[in-house]
């Protein structure tokens, strides 16, 4: 029994056994980004220790349905982990573990086939209140409108660059042929693709 012997998993799947365990370790395995998890991303970390891409593949399936957020607590899926990964992967088995909503709910939504299997993922990652899933929509909403920000700001810049060229060659007295000033012209009204 666990217990007696003083092992605990806690909330976040640190294992604690009580024995050299130090707070300062506690951050040590840090919350993956929603968007560097794609639908290969748990297939990719597996195939580091399994060389078959087949086997990698199965296991990955079989590692993804574990960490399923309605398939038991923390202490149930970290037993599982290892058991299909075994016990000197458990670098990957924490990770997975203090990252199990993020990966399970990215990895899915990303392999989604169809709208209406997307839209299953995303309802049940909305009423996922323990493991986050509504926190996890977000953040990935949320890049996707920085993404925009980043790329309107870019234009932008382009932009102003552009008339400030043509006003500096005007300064200079540098005359701009019609075909230069029509590119530039067009490349404006095009929102900065020049």
């Amino acid at each position: 029994d666990d217990a007696a012997r003083g092992v605990e998993a806690t909330r976040e799947g640190k294992l604690v056994t009580g024995v050299g365990d130090d707070d300062d370790d506690a951050g040590a395995t840090e919350q993956l980004d929603v968007h560097a998890i794609d639908a290969h991303w748990l297939q990719r970390g597996i195939s580091a220790f399994v060389d078959d891409a087949n086997a990698s593949a199965r296991l990955a399936d079989d590692v993804l349905a574990t960490l399923d957020p309605s398939n038991g607590d923390e202490r149930e899926c970290e037993n599982k982990l290892v058991m299909l990964l075994d016990y000197d992967r458990f670098d990957f088995i924490k990770s997975l573990l203090a990252n199990r909503a993020r990966v399970y709910y990215c990895v899915r939504l990303k392999q989604a086939q169809t709208e209406e299997d997307e839209k299953a993922v995303r309802t049940a990652a909305a009423a996922d209140v323990d493991g986050g899933g509504a926190a996890i929509l977000e953040a990935l909403a949320q890049t996707g409108t920085a993404e925009t920000w980043a790329q309107d700001r870019a234009a932008d810049f382009a932009s102003r660059t552009r008339r400030e060229a043509v006003g500096l060659s005007k300064l200079r007295g540098v005359q701009l042929d019609d075909d230069e000033r029509a590119r530039l012209g067009a490349a404006d009204a095009d929102g900065g693709t020049a």
